[in-house]
């Protein structure tokens, strides 16, 4: 029988693009079928924005495209069937829009869009081309997101799909999402919880942060509370910014690995290790051995490892 995840899950706040399955907002008047949005819905705060249609163009509405000189020293957002240029228009409302945001720890964007592309939206040489003859960038408020929100996690609708991108992006909002509620309170104790929920899961990111990480939590100067919160979220942000690599994810196996091992038969701990040797060429072992990890911590009563966020990072229910 498959153990549960004991973990607690905060609720992340995403802003994501209105035509992914919550409004006929796309320029021609259609909706995108996005089954993973109600999938999420749950256990998600989603805030819902279509810069196109915020602006104040109708839908549906005659396309907007991007033109850039080669040099792309001149980006702009045009409209070719009435020549309106909204390059200001748009650069402000993303601006503003964004701003006015309490908090928010992810965004799930449209690709292609000349608003919400991410590397995905074709950029054209001049207002009259007809055909897509320049290179691929990002729209313009996924720009704006990029640009001043550059630790904040984000995706599109087909990135997402990848079970890898799909779980490193899952992660990092569902933990940025405690990290903001641990924060309310600017309490030493809740930023104490918070590390050692995380503790494995950091160490399988980069070993070498989460020991400066630990330093801070223990607070050996007795710094204020405001100081300890935001020396640490620096290094929290730092050590999320880049996906894990095998090795590191290997060593908090291992070390997790050693809170149980003396109960096991030879056969079960030579199972072990190749499930482990597996997941050097195959990232995709990672969710069996989860699983595998939150039985034993079940089957063994360790309380420490059943709400370890390495092994349940996430609500079950959004795994692949």
């Amino acid at each position: 029988m498959e153990s549960l995840p004991k973990c607690s899950f905060s609720r992340p706040k995403i802003v994501i693009s209105r035509c992914l399955g919550f409004d006929n907002c796309r320029y021609d008047g259609q909706i995108v079928q996005f089954p993973l949005a109600e999938a999420m819905k749950p256990f998600v705060e989603f805030i819902d924005v279509c810069p196109e249609y915020d602006i104040g163009l109708g839908i549906p509405r005659e396309p907007i495209l991007i033109v850039e000189d080669i040099d792309g020293s001149n980006r702009k957002l045009i409209q070719p069937a009435t020549g309106l240029d909204l390059t200001d228009k748009m650069k402000s409302f993303s601006r503003f829009y964004l701003e006015k945001l309490d908090d928010f720890d992810g965004f799930i964007l449209k690709s292609k869009s000349p608003s919400c592309g991410i590397g995905t939206t074709k950029v054209f040489p001049d207002a009259e081309a007809d055909e897509y003859t320049h290179h691929e960038g990002n729209g313009f408020f996924a720009e704006t997101v990029l640009h001043d929100y550059s630790e904040i996690p984000v995706i599109d609708e087909e990135q997402i799909k990848d079970p890898i991108k799909r779980d490193y992006f899952l992660t990092r909002v569902f933990v940025l999402a405690s990290f903001r509620d641990a924060s309310v309170s600017c309490k030493l104790h809740s930023l104490v919880r918070f590390h050692t929920d995380n503790k494995l899961l950091f160490m399988a990111y980069n070993k070498q942060i989460i020991t400066a990480m630990g330093n801070i939590v223990a607070n050996r100067e007795n710094l204020p509370a405001e100081k300890v919160y935001e020396d640490y979220t620096g290094l929290l942000m730092q050590i999320l910014s880049e996906a894990p690599q095998s090795g590191p994810v290997i060593n908090a196996f291992m070390h997790a690995f050693g809170y149980f091992s003396r109960h096991l038969s030879a056969a079960e701990k030579f199972g072990f290790m190749q499930q482990l040797q597996k997941l050097r060429t195959d990232d995709s072992v990672i969710f069996e051995l989860r699983k595998w990890f939150m039985l034993m911590a079940d089957t063994y009563n360790v309380e420490y490892l059943s709400k370890q966020t390495l092994f349940c990072p996430y609500p079950p229910e959004l795994s692949v």
